[in-house]
């Protein structure tokens, strides 16, 4: 099922607005095993809007388009749709009487402009918002690829979702049916990079029905394997290969961050954490931890050999950059454990969380019985201790 994504509004092609919705909204699409295959934004201009209807309508099966349903003159997307696909304005008395009630239950006056709500395309399906006043709703039309189905709603974030999980979501699973059997597993790496992977994973084709997705999420890289229609046999040879190749950095599955799923490894024991290059990178990580406990200081040492522990365990230290990189340091269970590595990233917020994940992942392996220090392509390690 091709699905695509049209955002309206001045507000947001000019940058004062930032598409929170249309984010969101790909992600659990995702989850949901449906890729979104375009995402297009468009201002407060009629032809423009009707234009991109249109042909988002002739290429996709379903098309979810967000706002532009407001009572003002700039709110174009009805007027648009009905013109767009030939099923003129039409007013709906029951959406207008409802609005009335709404206003009525708490103490106030309609205005007049909010009548625009209720003038709709011809022939759709309106889709309830019951926090609002601005309805959706849904428009058929036919195309080569059979029939286009345009999911319109509010701009507004907590009705705009409210609206995706009441209206459209159910929607969206009736209409795919048995014919789009999507099934999506999630995969996360930490210490190679895309290009890397990509030399791994790339060189031979996958079984017909499933693909390989990236997403690079820094400091980790999120692998999908997204089957369509495919058979539980050839999901798991396609699982068993993918795992064949990546293993060695691999550091968590699933829909949950692999930060989390690293905590959730400790249970209720406290953490303690010391951050200097960091800078609060690590704690912005664990910070969901029930117990924990977490210091900066710019003045902690850049030798690992000059690192200590907090007098308490678990914890995991990181220490100031120095000529050989920066020392991450790892006391539980009786052993401290550490390296030194260096990085070379652009980006310095990139690289502290680089160096907070890296601590992380030593915490992890020591939990998983693993060694705690793991051979990674994106950082050199250059001292090492264990006590």
């Amino acid at each position: 099922m091709r699905i695509e994504i049209i955002s309206t509004g001045d507000e947001i092609v000019t940058g004062l607005v930032v598409d929170t919705n249309a984010a969101w909204l790909s992600a659990l699409l995702l989850e949901q095993g449906w890729q979104v295959r375009r995402r297009l934004t468009v201002g407060d201009n009629l032809a423009d809007l009707k234009a991109a209807l249109q042909e988002s309508a002739s290429r996709a099966e379903v098309v979810l388009v967000c706002g532009g349903l407001g009572p003002t003159a700039d709110d174009l997307t009805a007027q648009a749709a009905a013109e767009a696909f030939g099923q003129p304005l039409t007013l709906f008395p029951d959406w207008l009487a409802t609005m009335a009630e709404r206003y009525a239950s708490r103490g106030r006056t309609m205005a007049q402009s909010n009548s625009k709500q209720a003038w709709l395309p011809r022939g759709c399906e309106i889709l309830d918002n019951p926090v609002g006043t601005a309805c959706g709703f849904l428009v058929s039309h036919p195309a080569s690829h059979g029939q286009s189905r345009l999911f319109f709603t509010p701009g507004v974030p907590f009705e705009f979702k409210q609206m995706v999980y009441e209206q459209i979501l159910p929607r969206l699973k009736a209409l795919a049916g048995e014919e789009t059997d999507t099934e999506l597993r999630r995969f996360y790496t930490f210490g190679i990079s895309e290009s890397a992977l990509s030399d791994k994973l790339d060189a031979a084709p996958w079984p017909a029905g499933i693909e390989l997705g990236y997403r690079s999420s820094m400091p980790l890289i999120e692998l999908k394997l997204i089957g369509h229609g495919a058979s539980a046999a050839d999901m798991a040879a396609a699982e068993a290969r993918l795992l064949g190749e990546i293993s060695p950095w691999l550091v968590g599955r699933g829909n949950e961050e692999p930060a989390q799923q690293i905590l959730a490894l400790l249970g209720e024991r406290p953490l303690w954490l010391q951050e200097g290059e960091s800078r609060g990178a690590l704690l912005a990580m664990c910070h969901p931890h029930p117990v924990l406990e977490a210091s900066f200081s710019h003045n902690l040492p850049s030798e690992l050999d000059h690192l200590t522990c907090s007098g308490r365990e678990p914890s995991l230290t990181i220490g100031s950059a120095g000529p050989d990189g920066v020392p991450l340091l790892l006391c539980a269970d009786g052993q401290r454990i550490g390296q030194t590595v260096k990085l070379s990233h652009p980006d310095p917020e990139s690289g502290r969380r680089i160096l907070a994940f890296a601590a992380l992942d030593m915490l992890r392996r020591h939990l998983q019985g693993l060694p705690v220090l793991a051979d990674y392509l994106t950082l050199t390690r250059t001292a090492s201790r264990i006590d």
